[in-house]
């Protein structure tokens, strides 16, 4: 919400910075200008609100007195960028964001994972620091997983983070026996050994198996 301050002007916080106005219902040029985006007519405003974000008209009024969104980002730019994360409906003024950004924008907590959905490519799972470029037609697809997914090691869940990990990770954070081997099942219903430095993407309900180096099961 937007701050009234004792002599009756308001804050706005535009690119993270604070902008004050005697004006209770600037437009959005107003506010560009103010905020020193110029010229006005060659940036896009867009409002930061709880579940969403949207692209403003240059003559469009925001009333500061009824409580609405005093979070902005400027960009300079001639289009928006729009993209949809759980359902909720996000306008962006740039070509590319950052899995941070995302995550600051939609209010995403750190148990979650974002994936991003495109027809004819597989579902990205995107990590910290990832960019993701929007495309310029259409509307981009995100939606959120959990981090934590449950999996079997020697007959005994054990919950670890969604993502890949190295042979060497893998034994660590399953707690094998020092010096014992690791096999996975398969999705044919084979056991696969897995060797040093062999990269494995985790999911939900995977089983493994240690295995001692002479070839007996623990």
């Amino acid at each position: 919400m937007s701050k009234q301050n004792p002599d009756g002007s308001f804050e706005l916080e535009v690119n993270g910075t604070v902008v004050t106005f005697k004006d209770p219902v600037p437009t959005a040029s107003q506010i560009l200008r103010e905020g020193g985006f110029t010229p006005t007519d060659e940036h896009i405003l867009i409002r930061l609100q709880k579940g969403s974000s949207n692209a403003l008209g240059l003559n469009e009024p925001i009333d500061l007195r009824n409580g609405e969104s005093a979070k902005f980002r400027a960009f300079r730019s001639d289009r928006v960028f729009r993209l949809t994360l759980d359902g909720g409906g996000f306008e962006w003024g740039e070509g590319t964001i950052s899995e941070s950004e995302l995550r600051k924008l939609a209010a995403v907590g750190d148990d979650k994972v974002l994936v991003l959905e495109r027809r004819d490519e597989p579902d990205r799972e995107l990590n910290y620091n990832d960019q993701v470029a929007l495309m310029d037609a259409g509307t981009e697809h995100i939606r959120t997983i959990k981090k934590l997914i449950v999996v079997v090691i020697d007959g005994v869940e054990k919950q670890i983070d969604r993502g890949t990990y190295k042979t060497e990770q893998l034994l660590a954070i399953l707690g094998v026996e020092t010096g014992y081997l690791l096999n996975v099942l398969s999705d044919d219903g084979q056991l696969k050994t897995l060797n040093s430095g062999d990269h494995v993407s985790v999911r939900e309900g995977m089983k493994f198996f240690s295995q001692v180096p002479c070839g007996g099961s623990a």
